[in-house]
């Protein structure tokens, strides 16, 4: 049985959304929250398998959740409910294979398809949280401004969003594109949500999803890097014996040569 949380702060929504599951009671249990903080207290008591939630709410919004997430538990999968979808950004984040979004009014079919898809993945140990990239396209679609920062093991960085778009970003002396490129290709990294910087300048001129591209083809190639600097380790090959017979100490034929276990170069 797999366990999906349904976070939205309009009850009837909750309410509509959790009846639409109650066919396939025998495979999803379904728990409900009316914003970001109730969903993260039942996270924390209840083994959740798959969140659903909505992004403008109250208390703590769906950012804030998805940041504290990310954070604390990557392993469980978002889906994003949403009211400013399209269908171009449906298409630009499909090519990313980024986080899945749906859009109000939902069509439950597909939503039903995905979260069967999603859990099953995640058995197979394929599925992690939202990404870094998933999450500065959702700040985008939803039009969002406010400052992130990011830490990554002692390292720390910012990226400033102002109506969704990204206009500066700073890190380890780097600034504008090559600051977020160089964030983007952090692994595990965390996302801390700050007010807007009212004062900062646009310095980022190449659109957003040129930026996730160049930052997702950059942390490829660090990880492929370290794939090469790890070579699985070879087992040590004793010094090739004499041809003489081997003889244990009484003069008579030892065990069973070492040589014959090893193919000598």
């Amino acid at each position: 049985m797999k366990i999906i949380l349904i976070v939205d702060d309009t009850k009837l929504a909750r309410h509509l959304l959790a009846k639409k599951f109650q066919p396939f009671s025998d495979e999803f249990e379904i728990v409900t929250a009316a914003n970001g903080k109730e969903a993260l207290e039942c996270i924390n008591n209840v083994p959740v398998d798959l969140v659903v939630t909505d992004i403008e709410m109250p208390v703590m919004d769906g950012f804030e959740l998805i940041a504290h997430m990310n954070n604390r538990h990557p392993q469980i999968p978002v889906f994003v409910m949403t009211a400013k979808g399209s269908p171009e950004i449906e298409e630009k984040i499909d090519a990313m294979g980024s986080f899945r979004y749906f859009e109000k009014p939902l069509k439950f079919d597909a939503l039903l398809a995905a979260v069967r898809e999603t859990l099953e993945s995640a058995v197979r140990g394929e599925v992690n949280g939202i990404s870094m990239s998933s999450f500065l396209q959702l700040v985008n679609m939803e039009q969002k401004s406010c400052t992130l920062r990011i830490r990554r093991r002692g390292r720390v960085g910012h990226l400033y969003c102002l109506q969704g778009e990204l206009i500066a970003a700073e890190t380890d002396g780097l600034s504008a594109e090559e600051a977020a490129i160089e964030m983007l290709s952090w692994d595990a990294a965390s996302i801390e949500i700050l007010e807007p910087d009212q004062q900062k300048q646009k310095e980022i001129k190449q659109p957003l999803m040129n930026i996730l591209m160049e930052g997702a083809r950059r942390k490829d190639e660090i990880k492929a890097a370290a794939k090469k600097d790890v070579a699985p380790d070879r087992p040590v090959k004793p010094a090739k014996p004499d041809k003489s017979p081997k003889t244990a100490g009484n003069g008579t034929k030892g065990d069973t040569d070492i040589s014959s276990l090893y193919e000598w170069e």
